[in-house]
């Protein structure tokens, strides 16, 4: 994945993670994805994002760039349950 393509991807996990509080709960990409589905502004941001790069490498991406922004390593696999629109399962994270 270029770095370069996913830019915006990268800005908007900076943009949405200053809003959560450290230390980051397990459920992090869960977290952000769920942010970004209620802020009509990070929706529409991330829309663009998928228009221009399709939603699997967009949301590929939010878990790479939340996993490098937090620090934290993959716990395991898990499915979101229907709890959000943008993705069917994330990683849960944790401390290494």
């Amino acid at each position: 994945m270029s770095m370069n393509r996913t830019k915006g991807v990268k800005i908007l996990v900076h943009d949405v993670l200053a809003i959560f509080p450290k230390p980051y709960g397990e459920d992090i990409i869960l977290d952000v994805c769920m942010a970004i589905e209620h802020n009509p502004e990070w929706r529409r941001r991330y829309d663009e994002l998928c228009d221009s790069l399709r939603d699997a490498v967009v949301n590929a991406a939010i878990s790479q760039f939340v996993k490098e922004e937090t620090g934290l390593i993959n716990l395991r696999e898990v499915s979101t349950k229907g709890k959000s629109h943008l993705i069917k399962s994330y990683t849960k994270l944790g401390q290494g």
